[in-house]
């Protein structure tokens, strides 16, 4: 299915007898839609302002059959996109993500909701608008966030990612103190050092058609100051747009953009200030949970007969006026504004508009991921506009502005200013361009020059479908996963739960007996012999003769998972100790998972021919679903059970004095880890230290084994000379010596 990509950012529309530029636009979107809908692979959308990502995006959300979720950066950007700011959809903390590590300050921390964790297994397609403003940590921790609810081995847990926006625009706001804390994991703040990104790979498509400004001239100027290459010829055709002093009647049309709020928020009182009539002013209504940070428009705006406004979002159907369109206030009344678009004689009137704070959740009806309404805000779709700041004039398109970035102070700020204008003629400098003013960093400018040298075609867009429906189908019958986590289950059986209950270690060694020869030994068969098919996928998919294979395939692995599934779910977890029945309990549930999504999946295509859209479909379907009425057709959970044991309530076990800080050495004596320790007991690692610690003060212990002398020497000259926050020395201390270590010496030697 192909859609017609003209572009309508900023609600411009295409332009009119540009049809070789239309089909230039449509191809490469059509392009970027193909290898979104039809592979795996991850693509980072980007382009110059006013190329129709903002379009490509409505499209898709509108037409794709993948289970997606619109994240952005910030709360404005977020509703921009009719999405979830990245933080509150993983409801990650707001600290620094160090790889290996977790948050800083919040150590070990992620709790995802239920239903985001149901989401994030479910989930086929993540879109992150707004990309460039995305630091690298943070795309570790999304990395982090997939593997655990989906596949552990492989980066962002298998979800294609969609990356929007233009490294040339807006960059991540990084403080010193985060700066200095993530420098020695990464060489950038920009997304594309994110260790998992690099892992993964990624497609860059770079959308070459601007339909913003017609004057190829001026296109070219603005590239030129886009990429850096301003020279004395661009300058000097620049600053031919200087005015010194221009100061225009308000009926000229001409807007302010500013590098400062504070410079933008003074225009505007003080041209408010000089209109001698009396003001009303409009406030905002909030409705149910909706952050200030995210707060589309002014929460109090004041007016008065005669002022300069802009509108801040597109109408709708009727198309009225459009995002960026300036007008003059005509008349006050009630609820409602009129106002007249300069120029043309026309009046609108202006009707509070709505914005909705949503987040995801599950349809339980069509297992389909939705948006659930959280807040309301209403407000005028309009904001004061004798000035603005550069960074809130993104995404607009002004026919006359006034461009003062001569004090531009980050990357890509002068290139946004120049570009929000239509036309070279409609620009006016307030004060001249330099060479210092065209701000550009040159690891953004070496990243899209290596990443676009080798953007994809439509040869390599049927190759990677091709690629991405023999990936799928040998993934029907791979059963390594499974496999793997059954074995850890069985052992944990065997050693915990086979003492209380000796009949289930001789059913789970048939079972996992079962599992290697007459499940994942074949299935690695049928992989093989998919994965290298004369012809490949168009041969797989016109041969019907193997499509009854594949189909007589799943029959074959549904019949022996049943009773595997069967003996998982009555595996009972009534053993004395919590930790132990805590690792049986997680074992147990991952198979079963696992198992069941596998199984469910091979009974749905046994009935039918096979697909990438189907096989995602059912996957995404089962993955998505609730408390799962399937666990009655394998029996009650923990059904196993001695009849005598069930009828007396066990006695709570007590432990001796000083029981787990003895448990903690005997496990550390017999070789594991103090980390390994703490997971296995459910203990802090702080914890575990500490028994280890009082073991050394006891004589039980060497202190070299948690503690080794060049460590401990290294540690006391680190801690005793901090001359700055020793939060940050603590931190820089941990990452040179290790937590451990650190942690041992401050419970041997009292530090703080």
């Amino acid at each position: 299915m192909e859609y017609d990509y003209l572009a309508d950012e900023d609600g411009m529309g295409m332009m009119a007898g540009e049809p070789e530029a239309a089909a230039i636009v449509n191809r490469e979107l059509e392009l970027a839609r193909r290898i979104v809908e039809h592979t795996g692979a991850n693509l980072f959308l980007t382009g110059k302002a006013g190329t129709g990502k903002t379009t490509f995006l409505r499209r898709l959300r509108e037409s794709s059959r993948k289970r997606m979720v619109v994240l952005a950066p910030t709360g404005v950007a977020a509703i921009n996109a009719d999405g979830q700011t990245i933080h509150s959809f993983f409801h990650f903390p707001l600290t620094c993500y160090i790889p290996g590590r977790g948050f800083v300050g919040e150590e070990g921390y992620f709790k995802p909701s239920r239903a985001t964790r149901r989401i994030l297994a479910g989930l086929e397609l993540l879109v992150i608008d707004e990309i460039s403003m995305v630091r690298p940590d943070l795309m570790d921790a999304i990395d982090m966030a997939l593997r655990r609810y989906r596949d552990p081995t492989r980066p962002f847990g298998g979800v294609q990612l969609l990356l929007i926006g233009d490294l040339r625009q807006l960059s991540p706001v990084v403080r010193d103190a985060d700066r200095e804390l993530l420098r020695p994991y990464y060489s950038s703040p920009y997304f594309f050092d994110s260790h998992a990104l690099r892992e993964a790979g990624m497609l860059t498509i770079e959308l070459q058609t601007v339909f913003r400004q017609t004057d190829r001239g001026f296109v070219g100027l603005l590239n030129a100051v886009r990429d850096g290459a301003v020279d004395d010829e661009v300058l000097r055709r620049l600053n031919a747009r200087y005015r010194a002093g221009f100061n225009p009647p308000d009926a000229e049309g001409y807007i302010r953009l500013t590098t400062h709020n504070a410079r933008a928020a003074a225009i505007n009182r003080s041209k408010l200030d000089a209109i001698r009539l009396p003001s009303r002013v409009y406030r905002a209504q909030v409705e149910g949970k909706f952050p200030e940070s995210s707060y589309p428009a002014d929460a109090e705006i004041e007016l008065k007969v005669g002022a300069r406004v802009m509108f801040i979002r597109n109408d709708g159907p009727e198309r009225r006026f459009f995002n960026g369109m300036i007008a003059a206030v005509t008349s006050l009344s009630g609820g409602a504004v009129t106002v007249s678009p300069l120029g043309s004689g026309e009046e609108i009137c202006v009707e509070p508009a709505e914005w909705v704070n949503s987040r995801y959740d599950v349809d339980e009806s069509t297992q389909k991921i939705t948006q659930k309404e959280e807040g309301r805000f209403v407000q005028l779709p309009l904001r004061l506009a004798w000035a603005i700041t550069i960074h809130k004039s993104q995404g607009l398109t002004f026919d006359r502005a006034i461009i003062d970035a001569a004090s531009s102070f980050a990357p890509g700020q002068a290139y946004v200013a120049l570009s929000r204008c239509r036309s070279l003629e409609g620009m006016v400098l307030d004060t001249p361009l330099s060479s210092r003013s065209v701000i550009t960093d040159p690891g953004v400018t070496g990243f899209i020059n290596e990443a676009t040298a080798s953007s994809p075609d439509e040869a390599a867009a049927s190759r990677l479908a091709d690629e991405f429906y023999i990936r799928n189908l040998v993934d029907v019958f791979d059963f390594s996963r499974i496999r793997r986590e059954f074995d850890a289950l069985s052992r944990a059986v065997q050693e915990f739960v086979a003492p209380l209950r000796p009949q289930l270690f001789e059913e789970y060694t048939g079972a996992a007996r079962s599992m290697a020869d007459d499940i994942e030994a074949v299935g690695e068969r049928f992989g093989r012999i998919y994965a290298s098919f004369p012809g490949g996928a168009p041969a797989l998919k016109g041969s019907a003769e193997l499509r009854q294979k594949i189909r007589g395939g799943c029959s074959y692995f549904t019949e022996r998972l049943a009773p595997l599934l069967r003996l998982v779910q009555a595996t009972p977890t009534d053993i004395g100790n919590k930790a132990y029945r805590r690792r049986v309990e997680a074992a147990r549930d991952t198979v079963w998972e696992l198992m069941l999504t596998k199984y469910k999946t091979l009974t749905e295509l046994s009935h039918g021919d096979f697909s990438v859209e189907g096989y995602l479909d059912i996957k995404a379907r089962v993955a998505l679903r609730g408390e799962d009425s399937d666990r009655k057709a394998f029996g009650p959970r923990g059904a196993v059970k001695d009849s005598k044991a069930a009828q007396r309530k066990e006695p709570k076990e007590k432990k001796p004095r000083g029981y787990s800080t003895f448990e903690s050495l005997r496990m550390f004596e017999e070789g594991s880890s103090p980390e390994d320790i703490a997971a296995l007991r459910g203990l802090a690692l702080s914890t575990v230290v500490g028994h280890l610690s009082e073991c050394v003060r006891l004589g039980r212990l060497s202190e070299e084994r948690i503690l080794p002398r060049e460590h401990r020497d290294g540690i006391k000259r680190s801690l005793e000379s901090v001359t700055g926050k020793y939060a940050d020395a603590l931190q820089e201390t941990e990452r040179r010596y290790g937590r451990v270590s650190v942690m041992a010496y401050r419970r041997l030697y009292g530090s703080r």
